[in-house]
């Protein structure tokens, strides 16, 4: 199966109003370029898309209104409503992004959990498999969907972490401890982060979740100069399933991607915010 839409059905402009939280009106400058006119998504390809959140504030309400009730319960649940808009913004922007790809209204993609609570689009809606994820951090939003495997995606904004080596002594394994103590005292914290998305990646893409998987999980620190290699995960007999490629979509901020195929073909796009 291929899934095509054109890159022109963005997300509708609307007047945009300031925000109160100033964290919240900062906005990342994106690195990845904008789309091509028509996206066409076939096997052994990997779509990996950006936002900045709060270019998308003014869509609050029209996003609302395509979410589901049990995502709008949720919502109301967030106590500040920094994070209860962030998180509208995040699943709007998923559905008009889920919904192009099978070319269904954003308000109409309906979502089960795996057996771990995964999210995944209902088996009747999509004809071959369709795998998506997400995550957001600070001010980004990363969404990635492929037809290919299973696929994991974390995003952190890098920000100061005191007691990063006290977290990495109970969440990291021996040789991962040791690998980011070798790094220079300057590089140790963006090592920290390496090391911390590509095992939430993982486990996301596992549909594991974070809890004790993360003692559990062993990746490869590199050298930070490789940022764009891949590397291998799990255990030596999964060695050749699960790849990990780490990004950095904005400055400030660090990415990692977890999937299967070796092979695979990875692009590389902002989301359109809507004009000012």
């Amino acid at each position: 199966m291929s899934v095509e839409f054109s890159a022109k059905k963005r997300v509708a402009t609307s007047e945009a109003h300031k925000p109160s939280d100033p964290a919240f009106a900062t906005t990342a400058i994106l690195a990845w370029p904008s789309p091509p006119e028509t996206i066409r998504l076939e096997m052994n390809q990997i779509h990996l898309w950006c936002a900045a959140m709060s270019d998308f504030e003014a869509k609050l309400e029209e996003f609302l209104v395509m979410l589901s009730p049990e995502e709008c319960t949720r919502a109301e649940k967030f106590r500040f409503s920094k994070d209860r808009s962030q998180y509208i913004i995040r699943h709007g922007i998923l559905r008009v992004l889920l919904g192009r790809y099978l070319g269904l209204p954003a308000s109409s993609v309906n979502f089960s959990r795996a057996v771990l609570g995964k999210p995944e689009i209902k088996a009747d809606l999509v004809p071959d498999d369709l795998h998506f994820n997400d995550s957001h951090s600070g001010n980004l939003a990363l969404f990635v969907v492929t037809q290919d495997s299973p696929v994991g995606v974390d995003v952190e904004y890098l920000r100061p972490v005191p007691d990063f080596l006290e977290i990495a002594s109970r969440f990291f394994s021996p040789r991962e401890t040791e690998a980011l103590m070798a790094l220079p005292m300057d590089r140790r914290l963006r090592g920290f982060f390496a090391c911390w998305t590509r095992k939430e990646a993982i486990l996301k893409a596992t549909g594991q979740g974070i809890g004790e998987g993360l003692a559990k999980v062993e990746v490869a620190l590199p050298p930070w100069q490789e940022l764009e290699t891949r590397q291998t995960v799990g255990k030596s007999e999964d060695r050749r399933e699960w790849q990990l490629r780490s990004f950095s979509p904005a400055p400030g901020y660090l990415g990692a991607l977890a999937f299967r195929n070796h092979n695979v073909r990875l692009s590389q796009w902002k989301v359109h915010a809507p004009s000012r």
